[in-house]
């Protein structure tokens, strides 16, 4: 015969069970959050410090690399942002078909994940299926508006897909609200778009100020 006691503390039981599991989860997440801000400042770190192409960039890539698989094996592996991160790593490691899978899981997980849309259009870019990148690129800038690197890579992707109203409006806005060191390479591809558009004396001008700003070809 149950109780009302024996109801009592059954009751307890499932409540205290219940706050612990949303204790454990609230924990993991944060935990994996961690995992990603520490993996992508990391990344940033590498592309900054080691020049392209060399050993010292990719072992600290791999190093990431092998964080980031660790992650996924423990607690992560139901988290977006992970996959995501790891798909821009592999970006970077020249890994695209590897990239556009991880970016896929991402926006399996999370179809609001605006690194995922940023590293499946960029994967499609560099696969030349344009149309499809810029799709995921919009979708990227959309949900974080004031990423202007981000920007800057919509400004090539209309380029490419030959919207050059587009790329000079979205280039001008990264040249405008931007960060200094992006400015180069705005004003080279808004140098594009103008030439496109045959507005030779606007592209000239852009390609002296995109020189000023270290813009290398």
């Amino acid at each position: 015969m149950i109780t009302k006691r024996t109801s009592f503390i059954t009751i307890v039981t499932i409540a205290v069970a219940a706050i612990l599991f949303i204790n454990i989860s609230s924990t993991q997440a944060t935990d994996c959050a961690a995992v990603v801000t520490s993996a992508n400042n990391d990344h940033k770190q590498a592309l900054k410090t080691h020049q392209s192409g060399t050993d010292d960039l990719l072992t600290a890539l791999y190093r990431i690399e092998d964080t980031l698989f660790a992650a996924m094996k423990s607690n992560c592996a139901n988290h977006s942002s992970v996959f995501s991160t790891m798909g821009e790593l592999q970006l970077s490691l020249g890994q695209i078909p590897i990239a556009q899978l991880y970016a896929v899981k991402a926006l399996n997980m999370d179809n609001d994940n605006w690194q995922a849309h940023y590293v499946y259009g960029s994967a499609l870019n560099l696969q030349k299926k344009y149309a499809e990148g810029l799709e995921h690129l919009i979708s990227a800038s959309e949900l974080q508006p004031d990423n202007y690197s981000l920007l800057v890579n919509l400004c090539s992707s209309y380029e490419k897909n030959q919207q050059y109203s587009k790329a000079i409006q979205a280039c001008s806005t990264a040249i405008d609200e931007g960060p200094y060191d992006i400015r180069g390479t705005a004003y080279f591809l808004r140098a594009q778009a103008h030439q496109a558009n045959n507005e030779i004396t606007l592209a000239e001008k852009d390609l002296e100020l995109a020189k000023e700003f270290g813009f290398k070809q």
